[in-house]
């Protein structure tokens, strides 16, 4: 029980410092952009505020479905370089946290014990599994900060199609086909 309970607890944590580190990543980068444009960002303080990245269904998510799902800072963006390099960061991190995790994993470098290497373990499967959850189009993942910095004209049909590619999303979260394939694909480098 006390494992299952650790486990739990840990899923937690790295599910939240995995949204946290995803969407103030998005943000900086957000603020550093509209500095460079020279304009000034409306939500300076609101960006640093970091507890409103976290998702509570995001949560859950992550402790029955192992995909961690987080809440994206709402700016408009109207430029489309900006929502192009947003989508970019948000995947970069993602892909940064899931290989660091697998270097230290690998290496043991922190792996001091039962908690840091059940640690690494979430932080790697928790990264990969929200890497591959925002290929979905929604329109407030990455892949549809890219789209929306691609084509505005595909980023409406994303948006009319939401209700329907949201219910792809859950039932392939439900199905667990997301965290399975990043289960084979750890097993694959790790082992």
């Amino acid at each position: 029980m006390k494992e299952i309970a650790l486990e739990i607890l840990i899923c937690i944590i790295v599910a939240v410092l995995v949204m946290i580190i995803h969407e103030l990543a998005k943000s900086i980068v957000y603020l550093c952009v509209r500095k460079a444009q020279g304009q000034t960002a409306s939500h300076n303080n609101s960006i640093l505020a970091i507890w409103r990245y976290i998702d509570p269904l995001g949560i859950l998510l992550s402790v029955t479905c192992f995909v961690p799902i987080s809440k994206p800072h709402l700016f408009r963006i109207r430029d489309k370089k900006t929502n192009m390099i947003l989508g970019i960061t948000g995947f970069t991190v993602l892909l940064l946290l899931f290989i660091s995790s697998l270097v230290i994993l690998k290496t043991g470098v922190f792996a001091m014990g039962k908690f840091f290497a059940l640690f690494w373990q979430y932080v790697a499967m928790l990264s990969f599994d929200m890497f591959i959850a925002n290929m979905f189009p929604v329109s407030t993942f990455d892949i549809g900060l890219i789209i929306a910095g691609v084509s505005s004209r595909h980023y409406l049909q994303i948006i009319k199609a939401d209700s329907v590619i949201k219910l792809i999303f859950i039932l392939t979260l439900i199905s667990g086909l997301i965290h399975f394939g990043c289960i084979r694909l750890l097993r694959l480098i790790l082992w």
